[in-house]
């Protein structure tokens, strides 16, 4: 094939649709589910990828029953398209006169159920406010939320304890934690005695967990989702840590016990990057998020 296969410089002179549409493919390997995001049909975006993948001479997607999933030219092309579309849309945000004008997508990583962050509050208030902004939700713990920040895949999100020098934050609730054990729970064992099912990957509450406890307590496994933990310690298999208001939900249909002899509160806060905290996606949903909790 010609050289110009490897020559990207061609995504100056595509469509941003084009683009757009093949990088919401990318993200979610499924025609129709991004066909819902972009609000069009799954034969546009389709035509669109096709479109590409023509200019381009070269593959983007492999298609199987399953959905579509990128090339190894298709992930090339991905960072280099975000960056494209991410370039276009700075230019129309810098020009933008009022908040109602700014366009782009932000990607929101969530710690919590989306009730509990009051998301849907939030969309409502970012479609009067700034309709040209499109949320992408990203369930995520607090740990791989930080990463995935400064790895400029998540643009911000919900995350619980200290917050590293290189964020802005603001503070959004104190979450009560307590801890859960199976349903018929015998509190003859000393809590430092039982297993436990920790969070892992980067999670204060394993940090507290250690210092009520010592490094020693038994550990047994670890997961960061919440309904896996759940599961795990509706089975019998030892103690875990749970948000307070969900854990009392579940006491009351008879799957848990809540034992309140650790019970601590965990500064909520919503961060984004410094040095991405001045863009007009982020300050417009910064300023969403301190209007919906009611911050100053």
């Amino acid at each position: 094939m010609a050289h110009r296969l490897l020559n990207w410089d061609v995504l100056a002179y595509m469509e941003f649709y084009h683009l757009r549409s093949f990088v919401v493919v990318a993200q979610t390997g499924n025609l129709t589910l991004a066909a819902k995001q972009l609000y069009t049909t799954p034969p546009a975006v389709s035509a669109h990828i096709k479109a590409l993948e023509e200019e381009l001479q070269v593959p983007l997607f492999v298609r199987t029953s399953k959905g579509m999933s990128l090339t190894e030219k298709g992930e090339l092309l991905l960072k280099k398209a975000q960056k494209t579309l991410d370039s276009a849309f700075d230019l129309v945000n810098a020009a933008a006169s009022s908040q109602d004008e700014i366009v782009g997508t932000f990607r929101l990583a969530l710690n919590q159920k989306p009730a509990q962050l009051e998301i849907p509050r939030l969309i409502e208030n970012l479609l009067h406010s700034a309709p040209g902004i499109r949320l992408q939700i990203h369930p995520m713990s607090t740990g791989k939320t930080i990463e995935a920040i400064r790895s400029e895949e998540i643009d911000g999100g919900f995350v619980y304890g200290e917050v590293p020098s290189d964020f802005v934050s603001v503070k959004v609730k104190s979450q009560r934690i307590t801890t859960i054990a199976p349903y018929g729970f015998s509190p003859d064992v000393p809590i430092e005695k039982r297993r436990w099912i920790t969070m892992g990957y980067y999670c204060p509450f394993d940090d507290f967990l250690k210092s009520k406890l010592g490094d020693e307590f038994n550990a047994i496994t670890s997961s960061d989702d919440d309904a896996t933990r759940l599961e795990l310690v509706k089975s019998g298999l030892g103690l875990s840590f749970y948000e307070f208001e969900d854990a009392q939900a579940h006491t009351q249909n008879k799957e848990v016990v809540v034992i309140p002899d650790l019970d601590f509160e965990a500064e909520l806060n919503f961060v984004v990057p410094k040095n991405k905290a001045h863009s007009p996606i982020a300050k417009a949903v910064m300023q969403e998020i301190c209007a919906v909790w009611q911050i100053a």
